[in-house]
């Protein structure tokens, strides 16, 4: 199970709480909603496009740097990084 799918269900489990008790201690909670609100943040951030950075020779992704295009060869079609899922902005005037 990735970290995102378990951030969800932890979400979940904290809003459909039926272990009877009805609350969980005031650190588990601010423990709780820390950790969740860096994973989403970090899936917001993933899903906002970034450009891409551009090189002499090359544009690469912002996140991981893999080599994307040839400077000369622009593929804007391609929305994600296929290596880390980073959604790209091309900059590209058609």
């Amino acid at each position: 199970m990735n970290k995102y799918k378990e951030a969800l269900d932890e979400i979940k489990n904290i809003v459909l709480d039926k272990s009877g008790d009805g609350y969980r201690t005031a650190k588990y909670l601010q423990n709780f909603y820390y950790s969740s609100c860096e994973t989403l943040q970090e899936l917001v951030e993933r899903a906002t496009p970034k450009k891409l950075v551009t090189t002499r020779h090359t544009r690469r992704c912002p996140s991981c740097n893999r080599q994307m295009s040839d400077i000369n060869n622009a593929h804007p079609n391609m929305k994600f990084c296929p290596n880390c899922g980073q959604a790209l902005d091309w900059g590209i005037k058609r």
